[in-house]
């Protein structure tokens, strides 16, 4: 591990380090994959090899207060290419060591990232993996924060590893993860717009209208399918806003008030949570306090959501914000809201796209993080002859390989709306086929009814068009 100075002080108006100071602490290699281990793995096009860090650097608390947090950066191999900074915002956590700095799963998504030519920086937030306390969750600002100095630490560790950055930043979470990367773009246009540009930013299936359209959660009598989100932003805002309550007894009955605090310190899963929770989240709250957040528009847990709602603003740099009409956990209609008052505000460069309709909260996160990156190539700048096969059209891509269900692929622009595509046997025989009459992609090909084996996608006709092998397991 290579420990650095720790110059850094933490300004008091809760906002991140200056960029004058130093911020990161220490920097430990995790782990290290090649191309053909990474195509092994499933991360589909891997232009090149990458190695994983662990970073540990000095940020703020939700008061101002100096601490640390961790993260994970994928670095790409190529020496003497520039390449663009991406970083991506984790969902919903509460086991402290479900981290990407700890190889969680949510790492994946920065393999992909790195694999793709882009330095990925993967904040784990305050209060999980190395950050101590309690993680303010759904906290904007706090959010922005430590992600804002997950930036500057990786800029430190890039400096000191020779690895040459472009002034390029992409921004990118899914769920929990989505309203945090708005937060960052918020925070960055905002607070250092002369230290970050932000490129484009893809917020997915982000709750955005938190006291708006997702607090109809809190009021409803029906069935919700991740009841542990209710006690978790509540148990998290008690800690951050002075006043909300005093006793967790004052806001939750029994036997909840006893039983869920001790759930959220980290070393529990969102299944233990949901163990002990009613299928209805707002059987937990006092009757009292249910019907006062129900009428009074004023009422503290209301204002609480309403300083961490990010919809009401104008954001410079390009916006996509990815959803799916059918998730279950994050209303779709987050995303139309704050289109919509985005554009009534004067924001030119905001969209709202979907990746599917038939999607909920789980499935939808692959497309939808495909499609982000899908986007950011096409605005990445080149590294010209490294990592890039001669000869082979830019846009052209299919996941996962090996496969389990489903693929996704996606195709260069000229393709868009009249790509045919047909799958072969190893033999030669054709068993599917398609035609994709909806843009460039990512595209879905349900595999389901396929039995295991070798197979060949090809997309397009002749020299126009491309082909991939894969195996489809079981």
């Amino acid at each position: 591990m290579k420990m650095h100075a720790t110059l850094c002080i933490a300004a008091v108006f809760g906002v991140p380090c200056s960029a004058s100071a130093q911020v990161l602490i220490s920097d430990s290699l995790l782990i290290s994959f090649t191309q053909e281990e990474l195509v092994a793995q499933g991360v589909g096009n891997a232009q090149y090899d990458i190695t994983v860090h662990r970073l540990i650097y000095n940020t703020i608390d939700p008061f101002g207060d100096p601490t640390v947090a961790s993260g994970a950066v994928v670095l790409p191999v190529a020496p003497g290419c520039e390449l663009p900074l991406a970083a991506y915002m984790h969902g919903t956590i509460l086991q402290r060591n479900d981290v990407p700095s700890r190889l969680s799963s949510e790492a994946l998504v920065g393999y992909y990232l790195g694999a793709g030519g882009y330095v990925a920086a993967m904040p784990d937030y305050l209060g999980l993996g190395d950050g101590p306390g309690f993680h303010p969750y759904m906290h904007a600002a706090s959010e922005a924060s430590a992600s804002i100095d997950m930036l500057r630490a990786v800029r430190e560790f890039c400096a000191s590893q020779g690895a040459l950055l472009n002034d390029q930043l992409f921004l990118v979470g899914y769920s929990q993860g989505g309203h945090a990367c708005m937060a960052t773009h918020r925070a960055i246009e905002t607070l250092f717009p002369d230290e970050f540009q932000v490129t484009a930013s893809a917020p997915c299936s982000g709750p955005y209208d938190a006291s708006g359209v997702q607090a109809e959660v809190i009021t409803s009598s029906e069935p919700y399918p991740a009841p542990y989100y209710l006690p978790y932003v509540m148990l998290s805002y008690g800690r951050i806003y002075p006043g909300l309550y005093n006793e967790v007894s004052d806001v939750l009955e029994e036997p909840y008030a006893t039983l869920l605090p001790p759930l959220f310190e980290g070393n529990n899963g969102s299944g233990a949570v949901d163990a002990v929770m009613p299928e209805v989240p707002s059987e937990i709250l006092v009757d009292s306090v249910l019907q006062a957040f129900m009428d009074d528009p004023g009422h503290p847990f209301r204002l609480a959501l309403r300083d961490n709602d990010l919809y009401d603003w104008v954001p410079a740099a390009p916006v996509r914000m990815i959803y799916c009409e059918a998730d279950d956990h994050v209303a779709y209609e987050n995303s139309i809201v704050t289109l919509n008052a985005m554009q009534a505000n004067g924001a030119a460069q905001v969209q709202a796209v979907s990746a599917g309709a038939a999607f909920d909260h789980g499935s939808c996160a692959y497309p939808a993080l495909l499609a982000a990156k899908f986007w950011f190539d096409g605005l990445q700048e080149e590294c010209a002859g490294v990592g890039v096969e001669e000869g082979v059209e830019k846009g052209w891509s299919l996941w996962p390989v090996p496969s389990r269900g489903a693929v996704f692929y996606t195709v260069p622009e000229r393709f868009a709306g009249i790509a045919s595509w047909r799958i072969v046997q190893a033999d030669g025989r054709l068993v599917q086929q398609g035609r994709s009459a909806y843009g460039v992609g990512p595209h879905h090909v349900d595999l389901q009814h396929l039995a295991a084996g070798l197979y060949r996608l090809h997309i397009g006709e002749g020299a126009k068009g491309h082909s991939f092998s894969f195996v489809l397991q079981q």
